[in-house]
């Protein structure tokens, strides 16, 4: 059984990180001399309650999402990934607030509001960043490596889901804020449980992921199948790129790439893996000898394991 983990080996874990994420952790510590000034001159129209009750929140969700920065595990993903894209809002809705009161929000200030967020967000969804905090729960020599969200999903479902949760959160606080109280009672009830779900929903895309252990790697993916699986070293054949004209429909092929965008990547193996596909009907065991998935980073996926001598 693993030994659990002590405060110092968490410590030295969330400082060996990806530059990446280092930069995340910068833009969003320097968030509030961006988007929070801006948040602070759109709040001087509000009333002086209103203002510190508003503001108090706003430096609640800043100190969850710098603390979740720095903790490297799939929840901390999810809600790092929920607040950046979050703050885009916030920067934009606080200019046009702004501007609508006649508040005093200097052209540079509403722009520099609105770049930070926009890097924030777009450094909290590289795959870079998504990979390193993941990689937080491996142990030894194990590396976790994200799978891509399957294409129906990234398409409309998973906006629309994140857009959910940030209203269900924002809406009842700005409420309760601005004194509003049956609309708060009401929508505190009914938003936080469409954000629980919604929530619970988008924490499955952190969790998705290829998982190098000493004697091959694992597939987990519960969106595709049933319980994770392993190909070990001395079964596979070779790992690369996806033909382009591969039978989909072979009997010895399994496809858990969820049409993804991006490049997929390809696995045959020298014998076969027993595979549970998450259907809606009974459970079927597949036995196949071919393999195609979707890491978020294919080339380093392949010279990953390349590094732990798997066959090309």
């Amino acid at each position: 059984m693993l030994a659990p983990r002590g405060h110092t080996h968490v410590v030295r874990e969330a400082l060996r990180a990806h530059p990446t994420l280092w930069l995340l952790r910068l833009l969003w510590l320097i968030a509030p001399w961006s988007v929070g000034a801006a948040a602070a001159d759109a709040l001087g129209a509000c009333s002086p309650d209103a203002a510190r009750i508003l503001s108090a929140e706003l430096w609640g969700a800043w100190g969850v999402v710098l603390t979740a920065t720095f903790v490297r595990r799939p929840w901390a993903l999810t809600v790092v990934r929920i607040a950046a894209p979050a703050s885009i809002a916030v920067a934009v809705g606080s200019v046009i607030a702004a501007a609508a009161w006649n508040a005093d929000l200097a052209a540079p200030r509403a722009a520099t509001a609105i770049a930070g967020a926009v890097i924030a967000a777009a450094v909290a969804l590289l795959p870079e960043t998504g990979n390193s905090v993941v990689d937080g729960l491996s142990y030894g020599n194990e590396r976790r490596l994200l799978l891509r969200p399957p294409f129906l999903l990234a398409v409309a479902p998973i906006p629309l889901v994140w857009a959910a949760v940030v209203a269900g959160v924002t809406v009842p606080l700005v409420l309760w804020a601005i004194e509003q109280w049956i609309w708060a009672a009401v929508t505190t009830i009914t938003g936080f449980a469409v954000a629980a779900l919604g929530l619970r929903s988008l924490h499955q895309l952190a969790r998705r992921w290829v998982v190098f252990v000493p004697n091959g790697f694992v597939l987990h993916d519960a969106m595709a199948t049933r319980e994770p699986f392993l190909l070990r070293r001395a079964d596979v054949a070779s790992i690369g790129a996806a033909p382009a004209d591969i039978d989909l429909a072979a009997d010895d092929l399994v496809d858990i790439s969820g049409n993804a965008l991006g490049p997929v990547l390809f696995v045959a193996l020298n014998g076969q893996v027993e595979v549970v596909p998450r259907t809606t009907g009974t459970a079927q065991v597949l036995s196949v000898s071919r393999v195609l998935f979707s890491p978020t980073r294919p080339g380093e996926m392949l010279a990953e394991a390349a590094r732990r001598r798997i066959p090309r």
